[in-house]
């Protein structure tokens, strides 16, 4: 077989399903307890990644790294809302359009509409809300998002390129019935339970009133298992197409959600720790025979060379990222990789910029004027801070991180919303 396996006679179709804040130990295929039967299935027929990292724990920026195969240093789209994907990155959507692709996405919030440029490449590109009688916040139902790309599905000639964006498992966690309360039992706002006492509130995720800390955790778990049965829709219309067989299937998250973590509860962006940065990847090859898993450091930059390896087409030869197809063909991922992931959330609140990689079992995390160094081999939870006591090794590594930030940008776009964006992205909760 030929590196990739892929067929001579038929070129491949690509589908990409992305989950936005959607935390890899939650699924069940990651040894989670919420009931996510869709993407165990994809999981068991696939390839399932474990030490899976997004370059940043927002929205757009990760994805423009996802669709690139370029970390934000690189391509400078470092907030949501506030910068547009540079003309000059190639998306991968661009390369396959160009390769006679039928392209089309279908996206869950207004964070990922066109504005913001991930549109390059795309036919379609239905970032249209008002069309969804569910619609809470600028977003869309994952329920809406499935139903609008089966449709296309049904329509459209191969080869093409679908990419599907749902945004529910994102605060306010807001699961729509019968999923609603299923992972709760009790009153939420029992007054001799004052455990979200001792928590800042977080008023974007509606939770006024409520007593139990319990309560959201159960609704971010509900938002997932809904989730997983709008994407189980999608694939089971995949399934029943004669394209089937020769789709190739990518699933991921742009980052994850902080849950309590490091005294950090219900969100993301303004931290780089793991339970913000750690997400699932799956991949379903069926010229490949899957069921494996594969351990060490992977980033969201890698999709992209993947992709194209797999379809044999060119890519671009300066993106950043590492295709994955020798780890899906047997290999062992090399353990010392060094990843890099950022976050400028917390300048919109008077804060500076935070950058942080791993290499190895270390993960070292820098702002201007300190830092943070995690053994995440004894200590994954990244409670005690070791930089003061490992000094050389925070000196050494360091360096390579603040290498990262050499790394020649391409031109930057930055956009001024308009008064219509600003209230958009204060109801996802991006502005307060």
């Amino acid at each position: 077989m030929d590196r990739a396996g892929a067929r001579a006679e038929v070129q491949p179709n690509v589908v990409v399903i992305t989950v936005d804040t959607l935390r890899q130990d939650h699924l069940g295929a990651y040894g989670g307890d919420v009931a996510t039967p869709a993407l165990d299935r994809l999981a068991a027929e696939g390839f399932r990644f474990l030490d899976v990292f997004s370059t940043a724990p927002t929205t757009l920026p990760s994805h423009t790294s996802l669709f690139t195969g370029n970390y934000p240093a690189r391509h400078g789209v470092v907030l949501n809302g506030r910068y547009r994907v540079p003309p000059q990155a190639r998306t991968l959507a661009e390369v396959l359009v160009a390769e006679g692709y039928r392209t089309a996405a279908f996206v869950g919030s207004a964070v990922l509409d066109k504005t913001y440029g991930l549109d390059q490449g795309f036919e379609t590109y239905d970032d249209d809300f008002t069309s969804s009688p569910d619609s809470v916040q600028e977003q869309r139902r994952a329920e809406e998002v499935s139903r609008s790309a089966i449709e296309w599905l049904r329509r459209v000639e191969p080869p093409f390129f679908l990419w599907v964006h749902y945004f529910d498992p994102h605060g306010p966690y807001d699961p729509p019935p019968p999923w609603d309360g299923s992972y709760y039992e009790g009153d939420p706002r029992d007054p001799t339970n004052r455990s979200m006492d001792e928590i800042d509130p977080v008023f974007y995720q509606r939770l006024e009133g409520i007593t139990d800390i319990e309560y959201p955790r159960a609704q971010y778990r509900a938002e997932v298992s809904y989730t997983d049965s709008a994407i189980g829709s999608l694939l089971e219309s995949l399934a029943a197409t004669d394209a089937a067989e020769d789709t190739l299937v990518v699933m991921t998250a742009d980052h994850g959600e902080s849950l309590g973590e490091n005294n950090y509860y219900f969100d993301h962006g303004n931290t780089l720790h793991d339970s913000s940065l750690r997400v699932p990847l799956l991949i379903r090859v069926p010229w490949l025979e899957g069921g494996r898993t594969a351990s060490g450091p992977v980033s969201l930059v890698d999709l992209y060379p993947t992709v194209l390896e797999l379809l044999h087409l060119p890519g671009p030869a300066n993106v950043q990222g590492k295709s994955l197809v020798p780890y899906l063909e047997g290999e062992l991922l090399p353990a010392e990789r060094t990843i890099f992931f950022e976050t400028h959330l917390p300048v919109l609140t008077g804060g500076t910029p935070i950058i942080g990689m791993r290499k190895g079992d270390w993960k070292l995390i820098m702002w201007p004027s300190q830092a943070a160094l995690f053994d995440m081999a004894r200590d994954p939870g990244e409670r005690v801070n070791l930089a003061r006591e490992r000094e050389p090794i925070v000196e050494m590594i360091g360096q390579e991180l603040l290498s990262y930030l050499d790394i020649q940008p391409m031109t930057t776009v930055q956009i001024e919303p308009d008064e219509a964006q600003v209230e958009k992205l204060r109801a996802l909760g991006y502005i307060r």
